[in-house]
């Protein structure tokens, strides 16, 4: 075969969304920045937020290696950053559950004492099973609205129907694109990004 052979390309512009209520093997890939929690956190453009940027791969069956892209905010400025964090992290928690087969309503001392341990960094690899959403696409500023996008809506937890521990995979370095701790002149500790100043109003 020569050339591209466009001519036999499809028509369409990527996919469709995966159908809501679909439930499939997500894998969490972490696009690292370089401040906040653990230094894996990206600060947001207007530089009052911070979350975590995250690629979920999905794993085998009719939907395999399609992609779901999410940043999870974690902290900010305002009362709706706040509210944003807490889902993130109940998010989390139930990947971590998950990933560990922790019954969510375990509350002993060894339970607690693990989701306290956790960092971010364990989540990258984590593989779960999750039920997924469709988020609408909201307008655009010059018109037109941005394509639907799937979303996580649950994830599978031990007491969910369906759940399973899966396997996991072995851990890996999460992949930096700018190593965040060195100063390029002089090889001295690089000074890591301010904390978010709030406002004097949201204090």
């Amino acid at each position: 075969m020569s050339g591209l052979g466009l001519d036999t390309a499809n028509r369409s512009q990527g996919f469709e969304p995966i159908p809501a209520g679909t439930t499939c093997v997500l894998v969490m890939k972490i696009k690292p920045g370089n401040t906040g929690i653990d230094g894996l956190c990206k600060r947001s453009s207007k530089g009052d937020s911070e979350g975590l940027d995250v690629e979920y791969i999905v794993k085998g069956d009719e939907y395999d290696k399609r992609k779901l892209y999410a940043f999870h905010l974690l902290d900010g400025v305002t009362s709706g950053h706040a509210k944003a964090g807490e889902i993130t992290r109940s998010l989390l928690r139930a990947i971590y559950e998950a990933v560990h087969a922790i019954d969510p309503g375990d509350s002993s001392p060894e339970a607690i004492s693990r989701r306290a341990s956790a960092s971010l960094a364990d989540f990258n690899g984590a593989t779960f099973l999750a039920e997924l959403g469709i988020e609408r696409g909201g307008a655009k500023p010059d018109g037109g609205s941005y394509p639907d996008k799937n979303i996580i809506t649950k994830v599978l937890r031990p007491g969910d129907k369906n759940y399973q521990k899966l396997d996991q995979p072995p851990t890996a370095p999460i992949e930096r694109s700018t190593p965040p701790t060195t100063n390029t002149t002089n090889g001295s500790p690089a000074m890591a990004p301010t904390a978010i100043a709030k406002p004097t109003w949201a204090e």
